[in-house]
C-alpha cells in the first residue's frame, strides 16, 4: 500500500537532499585526501579521517530521521529508522573522539579525559537505541554527546593554536564550517522531536537546512589541497640540510633552518666546502657498511648523535646524490619531510642533474634557488 504524504514534506525532503549529496561528497573528499597523502610516518594525518567520519555520520543520521518522519507511518519501521538516525548522528562526535585519543595528541589534550568522553558518547548511543524517545535516558544521552562535542571544540581550538602555516588555515576553515553545521543540529533536534507547531516546525526545518549547507560549503574549502600534517612544533627541531654529490665528495646545496630565513637567504653566499664535516663522515660510514655487508645497495637511514639526529636518503633517480637532514630532536615525520625534499630537488633540477658534469658554472649558485622550495615546504 502506498503511503500518502503531504506535498510540503516531499518538498522538505528534496531540499534536504541538496546538503546531503554535497556533504557526502565532502566527507569522501577527506577520505580521498588522506589516501593521497597517507604515510606511515605521519600518523597525525588521520585527523582527515576524523573530519570525514564526522561529516558522514552527521549527514546520514538526520537522513534516517527525515525518512522516518516524512515517509513512514507510526510503527516498527518508523521506530527503527528513527532510533538508528539518532544513533548514527551521535556517532559523529564519537568518531572524532576515536581518532583524537591517539598518543600523538597527548601534547595538546588530556588523552584519559578524551577517552572518558568517548565512553560516555558510546553509552549515549546505547541509551538512544534501547530507551524511549523522549525519556530521561534520551535526554541524558543528548547531554553526554553535547559534553563530548564541547570537548572536541576545545580540542579544535587548541589544534588551531598549535598549528602553523597552511594547515592552520585549513583547520580554521573546517572549524568555522563545523560550528555553523552544528548550529543546524539544534534546529534538526527540535524538528525531529516534533514539539513545535507545524508552521514554526517547517520554518526551523528550512532555516536549519540553509545553515547546514553554508557550513558544508565552508568545509569544502578546507579539504582542498590539505597539506601533510607533520607534528607539533616540528619546525623548531630542524637544524641543517645538505645535498651531497657522493662521487665528487662536494656539497651541492645546504640550508640552515636556524639562520636561513626569507630575509637573508639571498645575501648568503653558498659554499661548496661546508664548515660542518658531518656529511663526509656519513659518506664514509655508508662506504664502510657496503664493504662489510658486500651489499652496495644497503644504506644508513638514521644516525643518532649526542646532540642531534641525522636522517639520510639517497637520490631516487640520481643515486649519486645523498640528502642529509639534521635535527635537534627526533621527529616521526622527518622521514617523510626528507623524502619530500628529495623528490622536489630531483624534479626541479632534473635537467641540470642529468648534465651536471658538463656544467662549468659554479654549481652551488645554481642550486641556491632551491631555497624558495624549502620555504614553501616550511609554510605548509
Amino acid at each position: 500500500m502506498l503511503i500518502q504524504i503531504e506535498i510540503s514534506k516531499e518538498f522538505q525532503f528534496l531540499i534536504y537532499l541538496i546538503p546531503v549529496i554535497i556533504g557526502i561528497q565532502i566527507s569522501f573528499s577527506f577520505f580521498i585526501r588522506y589516501h593521497l597523502i597517507q604515510d606511515e610516518d605521519l600518523p597525525l594525518n588521520r585527523i582527515l579521517l576524523a573530519f570525514g567520519s564526522f561529516l558522514f555520520f552527521i549527514i546520514i543520521g538526520p537522513l534516517f530521521i527525515q525518512i522516518a518522519r516524512n515517509f513512514l507511518p507510526e510503527g516498527f519501521y518508523y521506530d527503527f529508522f528513527y532510533r538508528i538516525g539518532w544513533a548514527v548522528a551521535f556517532s559523529s562526535t564519537l568518531s572524532v573522539s576515536f581518532f583524537i585519543t591517539r598518543e600523538e595528541f597527548s601534547t595538546i589534550i588530556n588523552i584519559k579525559y578524551a577517552k572518558m568522553m568517548m565512553i560516555l558518547n558510546f553509552l549515549s548511543i546505547i541509551f538512544v537505541i534501547f530507551s524511549r524517545i523522549p525519556s530521561f535516558l534520551f535526554s541524558l544521552s543528548i547531554f553526554f554527546v553535547a559534553t563530548n562535542g564541547l570537548y572536541i571544540i576545545r580540542f579544535m581550538l587548541v589544534l588551531i593554536k598549535k598549528s602553523v602555516g597552511k594547515i592552520k588555515k585549513n583547520f580554521k576553515k573546517f572549524f568555522i564550517g563545523a560550528m555553523i553545521s552544528i548550529v543546524s543540529l539544534v534546529f534538526a533536534t527540535l524538528v525531529g522531536l516534533q514539539i513545535l507547531p507545524p508552521v514554526i516546525n517547517e520554518f526551523f526545518y528550512f532555516f536549519g537546512v540553509s545553515i547546514l549547507l553554508i557550513g558544508f560549503m565552508i568545509m569544502a574549502f578546507s579539504v582542498y589541497d590539505f597539506p601533510p600534517f607533520y607534528e607539533f612544533n616540528w619546525k623548531k627541531k630542524l637544524q641543517k640540510l645538505f645535498v651531497i654529490d657522493k662521487i665528487k665528495m662536494e656539497c651541492l646545496y645546504s640550508y640552515n633552518f636556524k639562520t636561513d630565513t626569507k630575509n637573508n637567504t639571498e645575501k648568503r653566499i653558498p659554499q661548496k666546502n661546508i664548515d660542518d664535516l658531518l656529511p663526509k663522515g656519513i659518506i664514509g660510514i655508508e662506504s664502510l657498511l657496503s664493504t662489510l655487508t658486500d651489499s652496495p645497495g644497503v644504506t644508513i637511514e638514521k644516525i643518532k648523535k649526542k646532540d642531534s639526529h641525522i636522517y639520510l636518503r639517497s637520490g631516487k633517480e640520481f643515486n649519486f646524490l645523498i640528502f642529509i637532514l639534521m635535527l635537534k630532536e627526533d621527529l616521526k615525520s622527518a622521514s617523510y619531510f626528507i623524502k619530500a625534499i628529495r623528490d622536489q630537488f630531483e624534479s626541479f633540477f632534473r635537467a641540470i642533474l642529468m648534465n651536471l658534469s658538463e656544467i662549468r658554472e659554479e654549481q652551488t649558485r645554481i642550486f641556491h634557488n632551491f631555497n624558495y622550495t624549502i620555504e614553501n615546504l616550511l609554510d605548509k
